[in-house]
């Protein structure tokens, strides 16, 4: 992993988590089946997470590359006002569900949602350059975007049955089938994002001198972050239908765990390879 490259690393996971949880959070709302206690809750921690995001982007001073990785810092001003809009979308979210205010609620999420989306397109203008083009960089982050947000909405709503085991099996199976297509569509991405050559090598400091092909992270990233999980999210289904509710939680807790460490890997290979795998 490229040093430099950390605090950028923290605010793409943290971004992903924000927005993704909300997109997931938003659509079981839609659908139903879920707690208005769950939607609250879930609501509070992208406003968290969302904060947390917009902090540490306030904190950040960009230049014209990150060690060696050249961006486009000009796209980082308005990636900051969008996950703000998040934040604030999120925080009326949860205040309109504490209330009751179902509609504004949803109204609020689906204002923070478009934003979320904002925020997704211009990291990736951002993050651009050197990849083959804007679509190697957007595909990548919203995929990410999907899988975090999946696994995290999926575990979370999984502790509802804990107290609560009268509720209805379908919402966490639809959770888990979520995670397994966006876990699908990241596997997508990345044969696109390795079949297509760069436009530029990074050249940071401390040179990894072996190809990615050869580069053991690589298929950490990929056996961790995409496989490993894969095979929580069927395990998971597998058990919401005979409803092991307790075994499912426990499988996306261990899968939420593999998808982090692979979002982190995949970011650590991007900023050495300018490929967004």
């Amino acid at each position: 992993m490229n040093v430099a490259a950390l605090p950028y690393t923290l605010l793409l996971i943290l971004a992903e988590l924000a927005i993704g949880s909300l997109w997931v959070t938003l659509a079981s709302d839609l659908r139903g089946g879920v707690t208005r206690g769950f939607v609250m809750t879930m609501a509070l921690c992208v406003a968290v997470c969302g904060f947390l995001a917009y902090w540490t982007a306030s904190g950040m001073s960009l230049g014209a590359d990150v060690d060696g990785y050249r961006i486009d810092a000009s796209w980082f001003d308005d990636f900051k006002r969008a996950v703000l809009v998040v934040t604030i979308a999120s925080g009326l979210y949860m205040f309109a569900a504490f209330m009751g205010w179902d509609p504004i609620g949803r109204f609020a999420g689906i204002a923070g949602s478009i934003a979320g989306v904002l925020a997704v397109g211009v990291l990736s203008a951002m993050l651009a350059p050197p990849t083959w083009g804007f679509p190697a960089a957007f595909l990548a982050l919203l995929a990410g975007t999907l899988a975090m947000g999946a696994v995290s909405v999926s575990m979370v709503w999984g502790h509802w049955y804990l107290t609560e085991g009268a509720l209805p099996s379908w919402p966490l199976r639809d959770l888990s089938w979520g995670l397994l297509a966006a876990l699908g569509f990241q596997v997508v991405v990345l044969l696109i994002n390795l079949a297509i050559p760069v436009r530029e090598t990074p050249t940071p400091e401390s040179h990894v001198d072996v190809s990615l092909f050869l580069n053991p992270v690589l298929y950490l990233r990929v056996g961790v972050g995409l496989v490993f999980p894969i095979i929580l999210a069927v395990l998971s289904i597998k058990t919401t239908q005979i409803r092991a509710m307790q075994s499912a939680t426990g499988l996306l807790y261990i899968a939420m765990g593999a998808v982090f460490a692979g979002e982190v890997l995949a970011k650590g290979l991007m900023f050495i390879t300018a490929r967004p795998v």
